[in-house]
């Protein structure tokens, strides 16, 4: 790991297109930084990184409800429920290639 000191409105360099600019350094030792980078490269803070790492684990080992999996297919089926009742019909959305009927303007 490379370690750097910089004063407030130094600024780092990454290759040709990354510039990290210390922005303030506050007394308790906070350091507020400016990143100018292409809109592709991602930039992440670390522990908002991890968690969501970690809600997509946790989502992924989780066994899904088969209640809710049998209702939600009877649903998308235009059937009846595993409880009797009709569910309502899945809205179905037109086509590109159908036109809107004319307006009477």
């Amino acid at each position: 790991m490379l370690t750097l000191t910089r004063e407030v409105g130094q600024k780092i360099l990454i290759g040709d297109d990354i510039v990290i600019t210390v922005v303030a350094v506050s007394g308790n030792g906070r350091v507020k930084i400016g990143i100018e980078a292409p809109q592709q490269v991602r930039i992440d803070r670390e522990e908002v990184l991890e968690r969501i790492r970690q809600e997509n684990r946790e989502s992924a080992s989780a066994s899904p409800d088969a209640t809710a999996w049998a209702s939600y297919g009877s649903r998308r089926a235009g059937s009846r429920s595993p409880a009797g009742e009709v569910a309502d019909p899945v809205p179905t959305v037109a086509s590109r290639d159908e036109q809107p009927p004319p307006r009477d303007d």
